[in-house]
């Protein structure tokens, strides 16, 4: 008789169910309690389905509840991994098929199957093509071939190298794996390699998969540029991606829509993102000709070769796929409700928005829609009416400064006294705003409130090729200074009898000077980095001068590591890096510490140096040089090595850092944009009190936050019919933790508040609001952190201008640090620090859990 061997499994939704589903791969390890009976052993090779089967643990208490049980059970233990193969039984051979019925897809589908260690005291070592197969099953640590999900559990049947979630991403992913398949099979079942030649086989079939993975270019079809850039960036949305990757768009597909295209948008959309997401193998660019027709036929302002705006196709892409895939086939009528009297906004909020959903339900809206809340305050009746919005995009306008302004980017440097922290402070660029018609005592003052610095202890000079050209008084006109010209500003004394402020720059320490003070190479000294002004007493040693000199720009050499005020060997050889010399305003040495006539150019070298250990005062060693209080300082840098480490970088020298003043962000766009404004003419509301037209004021804010949100900076100024602009600021915008709660309305009081029956107590552009005796509105927020993954491009001007893309994948596990850059066909990588650009057109964000 056949021994019955039932495998206890404690959960059965975790091991057995999830065999069909799609979910993320768990592992699961489970034993029974029930005593084993040790004189009951296995017979050998058994088989699953034939001798034995694993049934849950509830299953089988029925089963012996109604027939009762003759022998013990013999438990077994299941891991349900597909990385787990080392320690479980390997799973039942794959029937080879003849290369004749490679097309049949029921064949080249296979479960990874629980995994039973039936014989646990048989030490028997796994054969070559066990072995062969663990390796398979670890290749891809269940990801999807086809989608790209992670817990991914069935496999090709054939060459065992991809696993799928289901059929519908193995019937998605067939047509592009057919052919490696087919190899993979042939040296799969090949007996005369080795295990060495079939690794290096198998490494080969796989290599593919994540290189090209979505790495492909798009060819332009004559000024293509904006559709390319706009797919390449949605593509990236990796779950509309994955919706057409794995098929399931078809099960959504309306083609009796009025307000669609029939579904050949999204088949033709479908089509494109196969070739760039499957077939990325096989070519390195494709023509997305079939979706630049489907769209021509349904958008005709899309036909032709003329330039358009990528913004504008993509909103028309997005409500084009969301009518298309639009689950709603007879969409009822449905009123847009406005918040009532008396009504909490976050009841409003949600009214408007599943009235919206009852005739809109797609992916595509689940993703990338979100809701305004509009607010119009009249003007002489004071009436507030709130109204919610949907959106799949948000426009910012970038702030520009005012016709009568001027904002004038100032390098500062802050001095460092004796006993401060600011000997490693790199310098900070401010963007002042000054008047127009100002003069520099106005930078001076607005400076000052950036700063903290007051006005009479800030010197401004203009640099021109590493030295100080001018320094600026504080009558000369605003107008003077030139958009090129490179301003500094330094912190100093005021200007008394005991004060004396030195001029200084950097120069190698290989320049020699002859006694007739000339370079003797006859050529100019080799400047470089940022040069200061710095202040000091007169009174003052030479040695304090010069530790006064080495606080200013100790932060220009490289510290070694863990070296600090107290580590004085090592301060003393950075120190000796840096040689101060006295020069004239032309860079000549000045030999003020010659005691006879200079002859020679080593006395000249020797008595022109400021040095480190004199307590002689230095105004007495100026002597009459001292009167205009200005004293000129070459410093000079001799390269030296520690510990195998250059410590001279002449790039620190040009290091500095930006304030947000210089800055237009993208919180400031966010923040422009909720600000209310004034209707005007042309877009007036009408008033039900009032029973009229007015301009009314008007503000909108962000309400519900979509999943994925696109963000539109209006680059493009349209003045009248001859003149049309583009924008060309620099708006920093970050690549992480992009926090939308201070700009979102409902996360703040409006959640729980209501309109106030009584408005005259409104200000403009804010609706009274209640608090409902106290009683909180529990709203369960999920932190609204988003993370960019895709960037739309634009160069040039209006009308004659190149869209690029740049982007990186990203999936469950997080963003991947690796960035693409599509420019049509071609395809390269681009650093992080490289993404952020002035030429930023369309920023892609991701919220980091989904709503």
């Amino acid at each position: 008789t056949t021994t019955t061997t039932t495998i206890d499994n404690c959960s059965f939704n975790g091991t057995i169910q999830n065999e069909t589903s799609t979910s993320t791969s768990t592992t699961t390890e489970t034993t029974t309690t029930t005593t084993t009976t040790t004189t009951h052993e296995l017979r050998p090779h058994l088989i699953r389905g034939h001798h034995y089967e694993l049934i849950p643990r509830e299953v089988y208490a029925a089963l012996r509840c109604w027939y009762g049980e003759i022998t013990p059970c013999i438990c077994r233990r299941v891991v349900y991994d597909s990385s787990s193969l080392t320690s479980s039984s390997p799973p039942p051979p794959t029937d080879d098929h003849d290369d004749e019925h490679d097309d049949d897809d029921d064949e080249v589908f296979k479960k990874v199957e629980p995994h039973i260690v039936l014989y646990p005291n048989l030490n028997s070592s796994p054969s070559s093509q066990q072995q062969q197969q663990q390796r398979l099953s670890t290749t891809e640590n269940g990801v999807c071939a086809s989608c790209r999900r992670i817990g991914a559990k069935s496999r090709c049947s054939r060459c065992l190298t991809v696993q799928y979630c289901g059929r519908d991403c193995q019937a998605s992913h067939w047509p592009y794996h057919r052919t490696i398949c087919n190899s993979a099979k042939k040296k799969r079942t090949s007996s005369s390699k080795t295990e060495t030649e079939m690794m290096m086989q198998e490494q080969l079939i796989i290599s593919w998969k994540d290189v090209n993975w979505g790495r492909v270019g798009l060819n332009n079809l004559g000024n293509t540029c904006f559709m390319n850039s706009a797919i390449q960036c949605l593509s990236h949305a990796a779950p509309l991606t994955r919706h057409f990757l794995t098929n399931r768009f078809r099960n959504d597909l309306n083609s009796s829509n009025p307000l669609g295209t029939g579904g050949k948008l999204a088949l033709a959309y479908d089509a494109v993102l196969k070739e760039v997401w499957l077939g990325g193998h096989k070519n390195a660019c494709m023509s997305p000709t079939t979706l630049k027709r489907a769209v021509a036929v349904f958008a005709p302002r899309f036909a032709g070769v003329s330039q358009h705006d990528a913004m504008e196709f993509l909103a028309y892409l997005l409500d084009g796929l969301h009518e298309d895939l639009n689950r709603v086939k007879n969409a009822p009528y449905v009123e847009m409700p406005d918040a009532t009297t008396g009504q909490r906004l976050s009841i409003s909020g949600a009214e408007a928005w599943d009235a919206y959903r009852r005739r809109n339900d797609s992916l595509v809206m689940d993703t990338f829609y979100g809701q305004f809340k509009s607010t119009c305050v009249c003007p002489r009746c004071s009436k507030v009416s709130v109204s919610f919005e949907t959106f799949n995009h948000v426009s910012l306008e970038i702030p520009q400064q005012q016709i009568t302004t001027r904002t004038i980017p100032v390098l500062f440097f802050r001095s460092a006294p004796a006993g401060s922290a600011n000997t490693r402070l790199v310098p900070l660029r401010y963007g002042v705003q000054v008047p127009k018609n100002g003069c520099v005592g106005d930078i001076k003052h607005a400076l000052s409130g950036l700063c903290g610095i007051k006005p009479t202890q800030l010197a401004l000079c203009d640099v021109y090729e590493n030295s100080i050209y001018e320094i600026l008084r504080d009558g000369k006109a605003v107008s003077t200074i030139r958009p090129d010209d490179f301003i500094t500003a330094y912190e100093v004394d005021p200007y008394t009898n005991v004060s004396i402020h030195a001029i200084a720059t950097h120069t190698r320490g290989d320049t020699k000077f002859n006694a007739s003070n000339t370079n003797e190479e006859g050529g100019e000294r080799n400047l470089f980095g940022y040069p200061f002004l710095t202040s000091f007493d007169a009174r003052m040693t030479c040695t304090k001068v010069w530790n006064h000199i080495w606080r200013q720009v100790s932060r220009l050499v490289l510290w070694p590591a863990g070296v600090d005020g107290n580590s004085k060997p090592i301060i003393e050889r950075l120190k000796s890096a840096l040689t101060i010399r006295i020069v004239d305003n032309s860079g000549k040495p000045r030999p003020v510490f010659a005691k006879k006539q200079v002859e020679s150019s080593a006395m000249l070298d020797a008595a022109s140096i400021l040095p480190c250990n004199s307590n002689a005062k230095i105004a007495d060693v100026l002597g009459g040089d001292c009167t205009e209080r200005f004293l000129f300082l070459s410093l000079e840098w001799s390269d030296i090595i520690l510990d195998g480490l250059k410590l001279i970088d002449e790039n620190r020298f040009l290091a500095f850092s930006d304030h947000a003043s210089l800055l237009v962000t993208l919180d400031q766009c966010f923040e422009t944009f909720t600000r209310p404004e004034r209707l005007d003419e042309n877009n007036m509301w009408y008033c039900s009190r009032c029973k009229e037209h007015v301009r009314a004021m008007k503000t909108m804010e962000l309400w519900k936050l979509p999943n994925v949100l696109v963000v539109h900076l209006k680059r493009f100024a349209f003045k009248h019919a001859l003149r049309r602009e583009k924008l060309d600021a620099f708006v920093d915008f970050p690549l992480q933790e992009l926090d939308m709660s201070r700009h979102c309305a409902s996360s703040s009081s409006y959640t729980r508040g209501s309109i106030s029956p009584t408005s005259n107590s409104a200000s403009p552009g804010q609706s009274s609001m209640n608090d409902d005796n106290g009683e909180n509105f529990v709203v369960d927020n999920v932190p609204a952190i988003y993370d960019l993954f895709a960037v739309t491009n634009h160069y040039g001007r209006m009308g004659f201008g190149h869209y690029t893309a740049y982007a990186r994948k990203w999936n469950e596990d997080g963003m991947s640090d690796q960035w693409a850059a599509f420019d049509d066909s071609n395809v390269g990588g681009i650093k992080p620090s490289m993404v952020v650009t002035p030429a930023a057109y369309v920023l892609f964000y991701r919220r980091r859990i989904f709503d």
